[in-house]
C-alpha cells in the first residue's frame, strides 16, 4: 500500500496543480465556458468542500494578450515541468505534463489562439468542484473534433493507451492515473451538448455514481441555483472567476462516516482507513454545530485591468459569520484605520491596526460567557470550557482603562536616507499615530512612562513639540492633531500629520497594510549601508532589497468585521510586468563577472564565470593587474527551480604568476537566484554564512 499512496500523492499533486492553473485561468478569463453557469450548478453536488465558477467573453479574453505575449521563453514551462519530472514515474503523469507544456507554446500567442487550439467557446461558463474527494471540472466547448484530437495526439506522444468505456449510454474517454495495490484510479473526459466534462474515477464505484460525476444525473441535493449569483453580488466579485471552500461540508465529511466522501476514501484505502473513534463520534454534533456558525470561506476576484505593461488586480475573500450573536459582538471590536494608509502616496510602507480598547473586555468576556456556558458533550470541549472558566477576560479592564477611548494604532516610513548634516548621520520621513476620543489622556500616559517624552508636556491646542530641543539627536515632533497623538519626523509625514486634524474618526476596519516594492526594496538598501557604517552585515537587508525590486508592485490590504463576517481585501497593481526577468538555462550560458558583497556593504571583484552549454563551467581569477590567472575552477552545473548547483571542481591556485600551482580541495557550490535583470542577476549562497553574488554578463 505504502507504494499506491505515494503513486496517489503524485498525481494528487498534478491535480492539485492543474487546480491552481486552472484558477489562473479563470482570473484571466481563460478556460470558463459555457453557454449558461446556471446549468451546470445543477449538477454539482451541494456538499462539494469546494466550487469555482466563472463566465467569460472576447474582451476579457484578450485583454491579456499583450501581457501573455511574455510568457514565450520566460521559463514558467521549464520550471512547471522539472517540478512534474521530480514527480514519481507514471504514464498517467506524461500525459499532463504533455498537456501542460502544449499549454505553454500556444499561450504566449494569446488568448483567442488558446481557445483555437484547444476548441473553447469564447463566451460561456466554467466549474471546478469536488464530488466528494473527486475533482470535476466543466467547460464548454466549440469544436469538439479540435479537443479529442489533442487528446489522442497527447497520448500517441506520450505512449498512453486511451481507454472506451460507456457512462449513461455515453461514451467517456479514459486515462489510467493509478493502479497499484487493487486500485484504479482514470482521469476521463466526456463531452455532451458541447460540455466538456473531466473528472477522476475509481473502480470501486458504481455506474450510478460516475454518471452524477459526468453531470448525466443530478445529485439527490444540488448547490442553491442562486448561489453563485448572490455570492457575486454580495462580494462585488466579478463574473470572471469566483467560488467557495465550504468549512461545514469538510466537517462533516470527515466526521460522518455516512457522506460520500468518506465512504469514497474508505473503498480507495480500505482497512488502512482508521474508524472513527468514539470520541470522534461523541464530537460530532458539537462540532458539526460550531462550524455551522462559520460556513464557508468566500474568495473571487473583483477587478482585472491590464493597460499596456502595466496590471490591477483586486481580489478578496471573506470568512463567513452566520452567528448573530457572535458577530455582533465582534464588529464591536473594530477600529479606526487612517485614510493615509489606504490612499495614493509616497509611502513605502505603511501598517495599521484598529481595535477599540473600550469594547474589547466587555467583547472578550461576552465570547466568553457564550462558550464556556455552551451545551457540550464532546470531552475535549467540556475540558476547554473548564479551563476557560479559570481565566476570566474581565481582568483586561484594568490594563484597557490605561488606554481609554483608543481605537487605532498606525505607523508609516516614507524614506530613509544618509545625511552628513544630522548628528547620526541619517534623516528620516516616518509618522506614528495613536487614535482616541482623549488624546490628552493617551498624552500624558506617554509623557509618564516612555523615557523621552518625561518632562515634556504636549499642547493640546495642536501645536508640536520638537524632541530635539530635549536632546533627540533628530527633529522629531510630537502634537495632538484631533482625535490623534502624533509622532513625526519628515516633510511628507508633517502633511500627513496636519491632515489628520480633520480627519473623522470612524470604526472603519481592523487592519491595513500598504507596500511600494521598489520603493521599500531602495529604503531596505539604504539601512543596510547605514547598519554597515556601523560595523552590521547588510547581506540580508540587500537580499530582500534585491528580492523586492525585481518586479516592482504596489499592494494595499484592507481588513475588518462586516455584516458578513471577517472580510479581507488586496489590491495589486503591477508597473512593467514585461521587465520582469525569470532567468532560464539558456540565459546561463554566457561570462559573468561576479563580485560578492563584504561587511562594508561594498562590491568586491571575486572573479570571472563561464557556464558552457555541455554542463561544463570554469571560474577564473587574475592577480590585481589582470596579467594572469592566480585561481581556476573547472566544475559540473546545473539549473533548477531557480538554483545553480555546481559539483565535481577540480582547483588550484598560486599567489604569483611565476608561482607554482597548488591544488585546492574539492567544494560544491549552489545558490539562489534573485532580482534577474536583462543582464544581470543577484545569487545568495547559504552554507551556514550567507554571502550575496552578483552576476553581470560581459
Amino acid at each position: 500500500m505504502k507504494g499506491m499512496f505515494f503513486k496517489s500523492a503524485a498525481v494528487a499533486v498534478c491535480l492539485s496543480s492543474s487546480a491552481a492553473f486552472g484558477f489562473n485561468l479563470d482570473v484571466f478569463g481563460w478556460f470558463q465556458k459555457d453557454n449558461s453557469i446556471d446549468s451546470m450548478i445543477e449538477y454539482v453536488p451541494a456538499d462539494t468542500a469546494l466550487f469555482l465558477g466563472g463566465v467569460s467573453n472576447e474582451e476579457l479574453i484578450t485583454s491579456s494578450d499583450e501581457l501573455m505575449a511574455q510568457l514565450k521563453d520566460n521559463g514558467d514551462a521549464e520550471v512547471m515541468m522539472e517540478l512534474l519530472g521530480s514527480l514519481q514515474p507514471s504514464k498517467g503523469l506524461d500525459f499532463v505534463s504533455w498537456l501542460v507544456k502544449d499549454y505553454y507554446d500556444v499561450a504566449h500567442n494569446g488568448g483567442l489562439e488558446i481557445y483555437q487550439h484547444y476548441g473553447l467557446d469564447i463566451e460561456g461558463a466554467s466549474v471546478i468542484y469536488l464530488d466528494g474527494v473527486f475533482p470535476v471540472a466543466r467547460i464548454a466547448l466549440e469544436n469538439e473534433e479540435t479537443f479529442m484530437s489533442l487528446i489522442k495526439q497527447a497520448a500517441q506522444e506520450t505512449g498512453v493507451t486511451l481507454g472506451s468505456e460507456t457512462v449513461g449510454g455515453q461514451a467517456l474517454t479514459t486515462v489510467e492515473l493509478v493502479n497499484e495495490d487493487g486500485i484504479v484510479l482514470k482521469l476521463g473526459f466526456m463531452i455532451k451538448d458541447n460540455v466538456l466534462t473531466a473528472a477522476v474515477i475509481s473502480a470501486k464505484e458504481s455506474k450510478v455514481e460516475q454518471e452524477q460525476r459526468f453531470a448525466l444525473s443530478k445529485p439527490a441535493l444540488s448547490m442553491p441555483a442562486d448561489s453563485w449569483k448572490n455570492d457575486g453580488e454580495a462580494y462585488n466579485f466579478l463574473a470572471a472567476s469566483h467560488g467557495y471552500i465550504s468549512l461545514q461540508n469538510i466537517a462533516n465529511a470527515i466526521l460522518d462516516k455516512n457522506s460520500r466522501a468518506h465512504k469514497q476514501v474508505k473503498a480507495l484505502a480500505g482497512d488502512d482507513l482508521p474508524e472513527l473513534s468514539a470520541a470522534q463520534m461523541q464530537c460530532k454534533a458539537d462540532v458539526t454545530k460550531i462550524v455551522s456558525g462559520v460556513p464557508r470561506l468566500v474568495f473571487g476576484v473583483n477587478r482585472y485591468d491590464v493597460q499596456g505593461d502595466d496590471m490591477a488586480l483586486d481580489f478578496s475573500y471573506a470568512l463567513e459569520i452566520k452567528d448573530a450573536n457572535i458577530l455582533g459582538e465582534l464588529n464591536k471590536l473594530r477600529g479606526f484605520i487612517p485614510s493615509y494608509l489606504n490612499a495614493s502616496n509616497d509611502l513605502a510602507l505603511g501598517v495599521g491596526v484598529g481595535v477599540s480598547s473600550d469594547a474589547l473586555s466587555p467583547v472578550l468576556t461576552s465570547l466568553w460567557k457564550q462558550f464556556t456556558t455552551a451545551d457540550f458533550s464532546c470531552e475535549p470541549l467540556l475540558k476547554a470550557q473548564a479551563k476557560l472558566r479559570e481565566q476570566n477576560p474581565a481582568a483586561l479592564s484594568v490594563f484597557t482603562s490605561m488606554a481609554q477611548g483608543l481605537s487605532g494604532v498606525s505607523a508609516g516610513i516614507f524614506d530613509l536616507a544618509k545625511d552628513e548634516s544630522s548628528q547620526i548621520g541619517v534623516k528620516y520621513d516616518a509618522i506614528a499615530t495613536l487614535t482616541s476620543d482623549k488624546p490628552d489622556v493617551l498624552a500624558a500616559l506617554a509623557a509618564q512612562y516612555i523615557p523621552m517624552l518625561r518632562g515634556i508636556q504636549i499642547p493640546t491646542d495642536g501645536s508640536a513639540v520638537n524632541l530635539a530641543d530635549s536632546g533627540l539627536p533628530i527633529d522629531a515632533f510630537v502634537a495632538i492633531k484631533g482625535k490623534h497623538l502624533v509622532a513625526y519626523t519628515g516633510e511628507k509625514s508633517q502633511q500627513i500629520a496636519e491632515q489628520l486634524v480633520t480627519e473623522e474618526v470612524t470604526q472603519n476596519g481592523m487592519a491595513a497594510i500598504t507596500v511600494d516594492s521598489t520603493k521599500l526594496g531602495d529604503l531596505t538598501m539604504n539601512i543596510g549601508q547605514l547598519g554597515a557604517n556601523m560595523g552590521q552585515d547588510c547581506t540580508d537587508l540587500y537580499t530582500v532589497s534585491a528580492a523586492l525590486t525585481s518586479l516592482p508592485f504596489n499592494l494595499n490590504i484592507q481588513e475588518g468585521f462586516n455584516d458578513k463576517g471577517y472580510e479581507s481585501n488586496w489590491s495589486m497593481y503591477f508597473k512593467d510586468v514585461s521587465n520582469f526577468k525569470n532567468i532560464q538555462r539558456k540565459d546561463l550560458l554566457n561570462s559573468f563577472n561576479v563580485e560578492y558583497l563584504n561587511e562594508q556593504c561594498e562590491w568586491v571583484a571575486a572573479g570571472v564565470e563561464t557556464f558552457n552549454e555541455g554542463g561544463e563551467g570554469i571560474f577564473v581569477d587574475q592577480d590585481e593587474v589582470n596579467s594572469c590567472n592566480i585561481y581556476e575552477s573547472r566544475f559540473e552545473w546545473q539549473y533548477a527551480f531557480g538554483m545553480i548547483e555546481e559539483t565535481g571542481s577540480e582547483s588550484q591556485y598560486r599567489s604569483r604568476c611565476d608561482s607554482e600551482w597548488e591544488q585546492q580541495e574539492e567544494v560544491d557550490f549552489a545558490c539562489q537566484i534573485l532580482g534577474a535583470k536583462e543582464n544581470s542577476f543577484y545569487c545568495l549562497h547559504d552554507d551556514g554564512y550567507k554571502t550575496l553574488y552578483r552576476y553581470t554578463q560581459l
